[in-house]
């Protein structure tokens, strides 16, 4: 089990070098600076390909015969619901507050912003359920 922990975690070190090194060529002038930071940025999500590539096989006892009957599936599904219902909310929200006050933001900047209020918001509702289940 140690053996797929380190494959794992060698296969994020060598995907997020390998990103970094790329993001790195497209500025010469500031190689090593954009190759650091785009590989520190991607250091987790490559771990996490590396760990769904050896580790997510691998479990310490027999998987449920029907996954959506087990209580975790039943949190994300409420969180996840009720989160998509609160991103449609601060979308519509944000949508109008920018029609009406006329002010121009980045396309890019405000999806960016969406995206992570509805990590959030799904971090939170999960830990919320958790923890009144506990």
């Amino acid at each position: 089990m140690l053996a797929r922990h380190v494959a794992a975690a060698l296969t994020g070190l060598l995907v997020a070098g390998g990103i970094g090194l790329l993001a790195g060529l497209f500025e010469p002038d500031e190689f090593w600076l954009r190759a650091v930071v785009f590989a520190c940025c991607t250091a987790g999500p490559a771990y996490g390909l590396g760990w769904l590539v050896f580790l997510s096989g691998v479990t310490g006892e027999d998987p449920p015969e029907h996954v959506e009957d087990t209580v975790e599936h039943q949190w994300w599904q409420r969180s996840a619901s009720a989160s998509f219902l609160d991103l449609i909310l601060v979308a519509g929200l944000g949508s109008a507050a920018l029609a009406v006050s006329g002010l121009e933001l980045a396309a890019s900047s405000v999806l960016a912003w969406l995206i992570l209020f509805a990590f959030a918001d799904v971090a939170v509702r999960l830990t919320v359920l958790r923890r009144r289940a506990a």
